[in-house]
């Protein structure tokens, strides 16, 4: 399919189950967001009678630690639990809707089964691998800066969300699971990430640019009847909630259009279609999730020259783009103080 056909399979299945989808997410998604909420509240209004000592200006409350440690291991669980778990069981509802089968809320959990320890370990791996990567590509000069920072990119905007159709729907293991979804995401790669960045653009208009619309609302109404201490704790409270309301309609979106696209990778790399048909020309019942489970081993190598100078190319795209608005920072401020 085209990339226009692929978002407009992903948009039919959301809005066919558009109530179903939501409440797959909601399930770990609202309390930890209600949890975060609530530490965020706790963080921020510690500091409102707070003065900074100047001599110590890293002297903060012990509620204010104490709901930053909080915000941090939520912020972990919600990426574990919300990204993993729940992505791989809305993932199985997308793909059971996708081939005309029916969906619903607990049945979709219910799918993943014992497997759900697996889940935890792939996103526990893929977390520590991408931390070490985002490290690598800040403290390594010069290998990290060139290389370290495209692998980075590439595991954050498409390994990472192929990780969940590949739980959902294949037979491995954790470690395979990662070199799996690897190994698809560089038989397109390009394709990938300009689908990934559009993704992230729709991203923005869903939950970033609606919250900071509101905060910045928030911020005038309450400019004249409220002091800052009170507008910074109620506008970053109300934030995070429209935030949360934002995710709950972006995340089915996004995992809809990874599954298509999964589906999509598999039938032209490996024929999946023609091994449906091959089936059903046997008289044999299956369908193409029960074909899914069984996958190709990997043949090529980890890393070719190929893909270290795709590596190469998306990090100078990086810097070059980073340069670049630097550079149209430091005019518009050398302007604006020319004009004084």
């Amino acid at each position: 399919m085209t990339l226009g056909e692929i978002l407009d399979q992903a948009i039919r299945l959301y809005r066919r189950n558009f109530i179903r989808f939501i409440g797959i997410i909601a399930v770990p998604y609202i309390p930890l967001t209600l949890i975060q909420t609530g530490l965020t509240y706790l963080s921020t209004n510690s500091l409102t009678d707070f003065q900074v000592d100047p001599s110590n200006p890293f002297l903060f409350p012990g509620t204010y630690w104490m709901g930053l440690l909080g915000m941090i291991v939520v912020g972990f669980l919600e990426f574990i639990l919300v990204r993993g778990v729940a992505g791989v069981a809305l993932t199985r509802a997308v793909a059971d809707s996708y081939t005309g089968q029916s969906v619903d809320i607990i049945g979709s959990y219910s799918k993943i089964g014992s497997s759900w320890t697996r889940v935890l370990g792939a996103m526990i791996l893929f977390a520590l691998l991408s931390f070490a990567v985002g490290v690598g590509a800040i403290f390594i000069p010069c290998v990290g800066w060139f290389f370290g920072l495209g692998i980075f990119i590439f595991l954050s905007l498409v390994v990472g969300p192929l990780l969940a159709p590949i739980m959902a729907l294949e037979r491995q293991d954790v470690g395979s699971s990662l070199r799996r979804a690897w190994d698809l995401g560089r038989s397109r790669f390009w394709w990938l990430l300009g689908f990934a960045l559009i993704l992230s653009l729709l991203a923005q208009l869903i939950i970033t640019g609606p919250s900071y619309l509101i905060k910045t609302i928030l911020q005038y109404i309450l400019l004249e009847q409220a002091t800052y201490q009170d507008q910074l704790v109620w506008t970053t409270v109300i934030q995070v909630l429209v935030q949360m309301i934002g995710g709950l309609l972006y995340l089915p979106l996004q995992l809809s259009a990874m599954t298509v696209v999964y589906f999509d990778l598999r039938v032209r790399a490996e024929g999946l279609d023609l091994a449906l048909q091959a089936a059903a020309n046997a008289g044999a019942e299956t369908n193409i999730i029960a074909l899914a489970e069984t996958s190709p081993q990997p043949t090529a190598s980890l890393m070719t020259g190929s893909d270290a100078g795709q590596f190469i190319l998306v990090s100078i795209a990086l810097i070059a783009l980073y340069a670049i608005l630097v550079g149209i920072l430091f005019a518009f401020a050398f302007a604006a103080v020319s004009a004084f």
